[in-house]
């Protein structure tokens, strides 16, 4: 990523890259910004470098490699000035089971001087745990762990919010909370990196979409820009009862406005930059060809679709632990 404008800017990674003690990579030497007043979204599947790069920004892992400076200041020798700006939602919830989700709450908003005193009350009504927040946290379940992680970390007003997976677990006021929550602390300048695996809510919240696969960024770009390559561009899954390739399978690419038609084990997958323009010419060929249509499906592209393009493995798509030296985290 290129420089950033402004005196301040919330992180600055060059060649950053962590290796874990068993001798696994975790993140390849790269290069990562982001600006005071944006929401980064960094999407990859598991076993991408994702967690291992937000416990980098959180400072709870030193680099392996590089150099790296948060909220204008380098991490190295003591963080406690750092920490107490950045609010970390990992992805497992940690919390003090004998007391409560209220007081769990405040013991981290207490940690930071001058947050609104009103805040945690606020955050606790926004997530829905209001009506338990005196009850012991032991009692909670796994999303009321999930939201409470989430009032915890963004209570005291970070100006760096580091949060993994942030919307697992949630319902969906859980998810609205968060949305709104995120919003306002982009609003008052503060920076926000979440890292996920779906493409369907919380990118598209982001300002720029870092995608990270295999311990390397293999696209960065602003939300708009990414959606404007898929504009148009649509794909039609039809299901056959015989879905052996025939003759068939290249009239279908010879349609005009396809870009291009794949077999698949169900029947074919037809690339349309044309949208659904081209699906009546589709199906008489299919019918000419006698072949019997079981069922077609028009979907618009996503931000998965665009991973797959650059990396040939989808969003979400679980993979078996990396073996040793290889990315993982």
């Amino acid at each position: 990523m290129g420089p950033l404008n402004g005196p301040d800017p919330a992180v600055v990674a060059r060649g950053v890259g962590y290796r874990y003690p068993s001798g696994r990579t975790g993140l390849r030497p790269l290069d990562f910004s982001a600006r005071p007043g944006e929401i980064v979204a960094v999407l990859g599947p598991n076993g991408s470098g994702k967690s291992t790069l937000l416990r980098l920004l959180a400072t709870d892992l030193r680099p392996s490699t590089g150099s790296l400076a948060l909220l204008g200041r380098p991490v190295r020798g003591s963080l406690a000035r750092i920490r107490r700006r950045i609010g970390y939602a990992p992805d497992t919830p940690v919390h003090f089971g004998v007391l409560t989700g209220r007081e769990n709450a405040e013991r981290f908003h207490r940690m930071v001087p001058g947050p609104a005193a009103d805040a945690v009350p606020a955050l606790l009504r926004a997530f829905d745990l209001a009506e338990e927040s005196d009850v012991p946290v032991s009692e909670y379940s796994y999303g009321m762990r999930r939201k409470l992680l989430l009032v915890e970390a963004l209570s005291f007003a970070p100006r760096l919010a580091v949060l993994d997976e942030p919307a697992v677990g949630l319902d969906p006021r859980g998810v609205s909370a968060l949305r709104d929550a995120v919003s306002a602390l982009r609003g008052t300048g503060g920076c926000v990196v979440i890292a996920s695996n779906e493409v369907r809510e919380v990118p598209l919240w982001s300002d720029r979409v870092v995608f990270l696969h295999r311990g390397r960024i293999v696209e960065a770009a602003p939300l708009a820009d990414l959606l404007a390559r898929l504009a148009g561009h649509t794909r039609i899954e039809v299901g056959l009862e015989d879905a052996a390739p025939g003759p068939w399978l290249g009239r279908l690419a010879e349609v005009r406005g396809v870009a291009g038609a794949t077999p698949t084990p169900e029947g074919a997958v037809i690339e349309s930059p044309a949208g659904t323009e081209p699906l009546p010419a589709l199906l008489e060929v299919l019918l000419e060809a006698k072949c019997r249509v079981r069922s077609v499906r028009v979907r618009s592209p996503d931000l998965g679709d665009l991973f797959e393009a650059l990396t040939g493995e989808r969003l979400g798509e679980r993979r078996s632990p990396p073996a040793r030296g290889e990315t993982g985290g």
